[in-house]
C-alpha cells in the first residue's frame, strides 16, 4: 500500500514529524494532542453531544484501533459518511478500554497508540 506524503499543517503535526525523527519525545506529543482538536470519521450519524459516533476501526497485531485525523483535511470522506471533531482529552476519556488509536492512516506519519497506551493516557488525564 502507498502512503500518502504528510506536509504538517499545524504544529501538532510538526511535532508527528518531530517524534518520527526521534527529536521529540513521543509520549509528550500524546500529551499535546489532548489539548488539540482531533477528526473522527464515523459511520453514524454523530449528535452534538457526541452520542452517535460509530468509529471507522482498524485490526493490526491483534489489536483494534479508532482512525483520528490531526487536520480536517486528511479525513478521506469515502471512508465514513459523518465526522466527530472533539477535543483529544475528551475523546481518549470516553474511549472504551481494550482500544487504540490510529492517527492519520494511509499517511507515512501516521501513529500507532496501542489501548495500553490509551490507558495510560486516561490515567494521566484524570490526575490532571
Amino acid at each position: 500500500m502507498t502512503l500518502l506524503a504528510f506536509a504538517p499543517e499545524s504544529d501538532i503535526e510538526q511535532r508527528i514529524l518531530d517524534v518520527q525523527a526521534r527529536a521529540y519525545p513521543a509520549d509528550a506529543l500524546i500529551r499535546e494532542l489532548a489539548d488539540h482538536d482531533l477528526y473522527i470519521p464515523s459511520k453514524g450519524e454523530v449528535r452534538e453531544d457526541g452520542s452517535g459516533l460509530i468509529p471507522v476501526l482498524l485490526e493490526q497485531g491483534g489489536m483494534t484501533f479508532v482512525m483520528v485525523f490531526t487536520a480536517l483535511s486528511r479525513r478521506p470522506r469515502s471512508l465514513a459518511a459523518h465526522l466527530l471533531k472533539a477535543k483529544g482529552g475528551t475523546f481518549f476519556r470516553r474511549l472504551p478500554a481494550g482500544y487504540g488509536v490510529i492517527f492519520n492512516p494511509g499517511y507515512d506519519a501516521q501513529l500507532l497508540l496501542p489501548p495500553d497506551g490509551v490507558a495510560l493516557l486516561k490515567r494521566d488525564l484524570d490526575k490532571a
